[in-house]
């Protein structure tokens, strides 16, 4: 049976980690409104981050918030590019794991090189936009599911129904947000995930109505898929990954809901919190459901016949 040494497994989990704090911190800059706070890149104005500098709020057009953004941004590229690297030498894992790391590298590129243009005043269409938080959610959903497919070596993918309804949620999620970008318009700051709202910045009111209304349909098609997905996941042991989903979405639309009748962004962070975290939760739960370990006797979540590999002792995947 093939071990994955202790060192590898803490790579592979840091670069998942820094990747995630990369999209968390975008949604945090963009909901506390902190993305020119810093006119430099990557470093900052000395004024702004130096003891004494000028910081609104903590939550508020705060540098740090943006320098913290950045840092985590910059390390998540060269921590995928070391997992890459080494999951080259290593055998018996499954060939997701050695192919979604260098995914990763590649959207964290992306991601980077249109961040800086954006801090250094370039101009981008909205297309542009879309590839940069495209390819930071989709270095998220690549480093996490390599990492759990590596967690479970020797592991094997197998479609399970509850893993199906998850990845098709996961993809009604992940087109919302791409639609929010054209939903905010061209001169909007706010390409992360969670946002615009409901044109409640001034900066997001020239974008598509079409856009914003094509969302809706998207989150109400996404919260069906992850509650069936929730109900399917109980036969692979997953029941806290499919409620916390669920209680996700839930608090998602709540904060939506606030923002909507209260006319302001005070929900914003939150709301951009929960939707990262709702997003995040959404990887596991597909990943941890069609990535299974090869000792798994799946049940009746099963969308085809188990395999005899999988035949054994019954195990949480």
């Amino acid at each position: 049976m093939t071990t994955v040494p202790r060192w590898v497994l803490i790579l592979f989990r840091a670069a998942g980690l820094f990747t995630l704090f990369a999209v968390v911190g975008g949604a945090l800059v963009a909901a506390t409104e902190s993305g020119f706070e810093c006119g430099n890149w990557p470093g900052c104005d000395a004024d702004a981050i130096l003891p004494g500098g000028a910081v609104n709020e903590i939550l508020y057009r705060n540098p740090w918030i943006e320098m913290t953004h950045r840092a985590s941004a910059v390390l998540s590229g060269p921590l995928a590019l070391a997992s890459a690297i080494v999951a080259t030498r290593l055998r018996g894992v499954h060939p997701l794991v050695k192919i979604l790391p260098w995914v990763t590298v590649v959207g964290a590129i992306i991601a980077g090189y249109v961040g800086r243009g954006i801090v250094l005043g370039e101009v981008y269409p909205t297309w542009v936009g879309a590839l940069d938080l495209g390819a930071a959610l989709v270095a998220l959903v690549a480093m996490t599911t390599a990492t759990i497919a590596l967690e479970r070596t020797p592991a094997q993918w197998f479609p399970t129904r509850a893993g199906i309804l998850a990845w098709a949620g996961l993809g009604s999620l992940f087109v919302m947000h791409l639609a929010g970008l054209y939903a905010a318009g061209p001169n909007s700051f706010t390409r992360v995930v969670a946002w615009p709202v409901w044109r409640i910045l001034e900066a997001d009111t020239q974008g598509s109505i079409v856009a914003q209304w094509l969302r809706f349909p998207l989150v109400a098609l996404a919260a069906v898929l992850l509650v069936l997905a929730a109900r399917e996941a109980k036969a692979l042991g997953l029941w806290r990954e499919g409620i916390t989903v669920v209680v996700l979405t839930v608090a998602c639309l709540a904060f939506g809901a606030g923002i909507a009748a209260t006319g302001t962004d005070a929900l914003g962070v939150p709301f951009a919190l929960c939707a990262v975290a709702a997003f995040f939760t959404t990887i596991l739960l597909a990943a941890r459901a069609t990535v299974l370990g090869t000792g798994t006797t799946p049940t009746h979540g099963m969308s085809t016949t188990t395999p005899a590999a999988e035949s054994g002792t019954r195990q949480r995947p």
